[in-house]
């Protein structure tokens, strides 16, 4: 109980990054505070059992930082892309639900460079619902509440854009 707790405590301070970067509009911005979110989302991973969740996301973190310094290019993709799904596959201890993260970051790996910002919070709509059954599984109660509203204020701000 007590390691579901302080994983859940972990979990709300990233969450809370990931719905702030919900309301950014700028894609840059919105990438060097997911950065931060991922971190501290493979110690909440790590506490609460969530092995792939933790490999995803400092594969995750790695990934952003290399987009954000324009370096993500085609080779660094298919290594992130490698080690995700072999990492995965030799660590899933959930099943079907333990593929979801590996999904969502390959999904988001390959669209990533996306200019149009309408898009690209689309994308991270699509990414956070997967989220959200894996965290479910996890008992990451608090990441899956927030994958919830980061799905809502990303669709919001979507709305919003458009209508400028």
């Amino acid at each position: 109980m007590t390691t579901i707790i302080i994983g859940n405590i972990i979990a709300l301070i990233a969450s809370l990054l990931m719905v702030y970067s919900g309301i950014i509009k700028q894609k840059e911005k919105i990438l060097y505070v997911q950065t931060v979110q991922i971190g501290l989302s493979v110690v909440s991973n790590i506490v609460l059992g969530g092995i792939v969740g933790a490999i995803i996301n400092a594969l995750s973190c790695i990934r952003n930082i290399l987009c954000y310094k324009n370096r993500l290019g085609l080779k660094e993709k298919i290594v992130i892309t490698v080690l995700a799904a072999f990492l995965s596959i030799k660590f899933n201890n959930l099943g079907l639900i333990g593929m979801l993260p590996l999904i969502s970051t390959i999904t988001y790996l390959w669209l990533m460079n996306i200019k149009n910002v309408i898009k690209f919070k689309g994308l991270i709509i699509f990414t956070m619902i997967l989220w959200l059954i894996y965290d479910l599984t996890i008992k990451s109660y608090s990441s899956a509440v927030f994958d919830l509203m980061t799905a809502i204020t990303n669709t919001y701000t979507i709305i919003k854009l458009s209508k400028k």
